[in-house]
């Protein structure tokens, strides 16, 4: 039935246009790490871009029928104007705006996305864990869209590229922050209703664009989007030490090109803050964090896991997430870096570097710190324990030494 339901959905998709060639919509699924990726100040119309790219490069895949997904923020910032080149260029796009990262929003785009045949399914196979296969089900059927676009932040970004992946389409991520690496990777963080928010597998993208004259912004909010992207990279480093310390007792391989490929980004992060005096709008460092972002994102890829870029810092994340009804005050960026000066202090590794790059920054390097960012840390005291919970069979520092040791951590990385 898996073969048939594929078959139906790759013939009728052909006859409309939708897809193109024998490689569409594979290439999402080719592809470890996106096949267009660019950093600039000086991009222009990214429409013109990206079809200038898919035309020398890909002959045969100029979509012409793209869904625009942005929310009411990102549509005055970005949206309409990239609505605007498309139809300028002779494209048909669709605008889609979407009101937060739920499950629902999915099913939404889902429903306009799908023309005709729209029961016809197989089950996800790009992994094997729970929820994927819960909700990772691709839908066949013919198709109103040969592309998706996600303009937007983390929200945005997740929504239209776990929509892509379900309607067998490929995407094209133009983030309108870098508050972290998902812009970039192959996963998608959903709101799954009474399941809670979880990390679902999604395809990489076909082209990451960032415009940084997308991502600077006057507004309130995008000093802090900036401190968590910072802190979200930084984490790698104790991530890394957790996934090496798996290797060194056995219980993972630790694969150096991927490690390394994790890590290299927030070490030059952290050199270049030593230096660039206004790094929140020097469009350089902006660049450099991008790309670092992305080489995280690539990692993530290579390995087909989250485990260069995910550690006990992650698992801390996910349990103060639960502990607050999935609604902390602090950011995601905000909450692993926190967790990665925890680890630093257990592994004793990195701690001086960090904390002397948090205070730089502005992220949480005391009480006080971690008060502005709205932390508690009773909370954080309970999410160590909480933490074992959190995907069990990943082997980290809180494996290895117990709780005990990560609140003994706790204590000297935030002393009273």
């Amino acid at each position: 039935m898996k073969l048939l339901n594929k078959t139906i959905d790759q013939c009728i998709n052909r006859i409309n246009g939708a897809y193109k060639g024998y490689l569409s919509p594979k290439i999402p699924k080719q592809f470890t790490v996106p096949f267009i990726e660019e950093v600039s100040n000086q991009i222009g119309s990214i429409p013109e871009f990206i079809d200038h790219h898919l035309r020398r490069d890909l002959p045969g895949l100029a979509f012409s029928n793209p869904l625009i997904v942005f929310d009411e923020i990102t549509r005055e910032i970005a949206g309409e104007k990239i609505v605007a080149q498309f139809e300028k260029i002779g494209a048909k796009p669709t605008p889609c705006n979407v009101a937060s990262n739920s499950i629902v929003e999915i099913e939404r785009i889902l429903e306009l996305g799908l023309k005709r045949f729209t029961g016809l399914e197989f089950n996800c196979e790009i992994s094997t864990s729970t929820f994927d296969q819960k909700y990772g089900a691709v839908k066949c059927g013919e198709k109103r869209f040969d592309i998706i676009y996600g303009v937007g932040g983390g929200s945005v970004i997740d929504v239209a590229k776990y929509a892509a992946y379900k309607l067998n389409l490929p995407f094209v991520s133009i983030p309108t922050s870098l508050a972290n690496d998902g812009f970039a990777s192959p996963f998608a963080v959903l709101n799954l209703g009474k399941d809670g928010t979880m990390t679902l597998s999604a395809n990489t993208p076909l082209a990451v664009v960032v415009d940084t004259n997308l991502v600077k912004s006057n507004d309130p909010g995008y000093k802090r989007r900036i401190r968590s992207g910072i802190g979200d990279l930084l984490s790698n480093l104790t991530a890394v030490l957790d996934w090496q310390l798996a290797d060194r007792k056995k219980q993972e391989r630790y694969e150096s090109y991927s490690g390394f490929q994790a890590i290299c980004g927030a070490r030059l992060v952290m050199k270049e803050l030593q230096t660039c005096s206004d790094f929140f709008y020097d469009d350089r460092f902006l660049e450099i964090l991008a790309c670092s972002l992305m080489a995280s994102a690539e990692a993530m890829s290579r390995y087909g896991s989250s485990r260069p870029a995910s550690g006990f810092e992650h698992k801390l994340y996910h349990a103060y997430n639960e502990l607050t009804d999935f609604k902390p005050v602090a950011t995601h960026g905000e909450l692993v870096a926190v967790g990665a000066l925890l680890s630093s202090f257990a592994h004793q590794e990195y701690h001086d570097n960090l904390r002397q790059t948090y205070e730089i920054v502005g992220l949480p390097y005391n009480g006080q710190g971690l008060a502005e960012c709205g932390i508690k840390l009773d909370v954080l005291n309970a999410a160590i324990i909480q933490a074992q919970k959190v995907k069990p069979d990943r082997y980290t520092i809180l494996e290895d030494c117990g709780p005990k040791h990560l609140q003994e951590a706790l204590c000297k990385a935030y002393p009273l």
